[in-house]
C-alpha cells in the first residue's frame, strides 16, 4: 500500500448490560463506534479516550488482555484489540486516503449519551446482535462480535 496513511484511534465501548455504542457519522451517513485522529502529542490510548468523551459525553476505561511488558528504558502503550487499514476515498479536503485504526475495547464509566453536534448525527447503546441491521460497514458487526466474546473470555480494565 502506498499512498497518504492517518493514525486513528477507536474505540468499541460496552456498558455494564453488554450493549455496544454505536455513532451515526456526519460525513459518512453510516453507524460507526465512536473514534478519530490521534493529535500530535498525544498516545492512541488518550486519544480513544478523548474521541469517545468528545463525540458522546460517555467516559470510558480501557480493557485488557492484561499486564504489558514493561522496562525501565522505555514508555510502553496499550495494546490495541485490533489494527485495521480502512480506505477513506472520499475527503475533500486530503483526497483519497487510508486510516490506520487503533481499535481498544472499553467499557463505559457513564452510559448517559450527548452526542456533539456537527460531529456526529446520533449516539445509541445498541445490542451486539442486532449491530448487522444498522447501516454500518461489512466487518463491523464481526469486529463487534469478537470483541464482545474476548471481554466475555476475562479481559480486564487497565485502570
Amino acid at each position: 500500500m502506498t499512498g497518504i496513511r492517518h493514525f486513528t484511534a477507536s474505540a468499541i465501548v460496552f456498558d455494564q448490560q453488554g450493549q455496544v455504542l454505536l455513532i451515526h457519522h456526519h460525513k459518512l451517513g453510516m453507524w460507526l463506534y465512536p473514534g478519530g485522529h490521534i493529535d500530535p502529542n498525544e498516545d492512541p490510548a488518550q486519544a480513544v479516550v478523548r474521541e469517545v468523551r468528545e463525540e458522546t459525553g460517555v467516559a470510558v476505561e480501557l480493557v485488557s488482555a492484561g499486564t504489558p511488558f514493561t522496562h525501565p528504558a522505555v514508555v510502553t502503550h496499550p495494546v490495541p484489540f485490533a489494527i485495521l487499514e480502512l480506505p477513506v476515498p472520499h475527503d475533500p479536503a486530503v483526497g483519497p486516503h487510508h486510516h490506520i485504526d487503533l481499535v481498544y475495547v472499553c467499557r463505559a464509566i457513564s452510559r448517559e449519551l450527548t452526542p456533539r453536534p456537527g460531529e456526529i448525527r446520533d449516539c445509541r447503546w445498541v445490542p451486539v446482535e442486532e449491530v448487522a441491521t444498522y447501516h454500518v460497514p461489512p466487518h463491523l458487526p464481526d469486529l463487534m462480535a469478537a470483541a464482545a466474546a474476548w471481554v466475555d473470555s476475562g479481559a480486564a480494565v487497565v485502570r
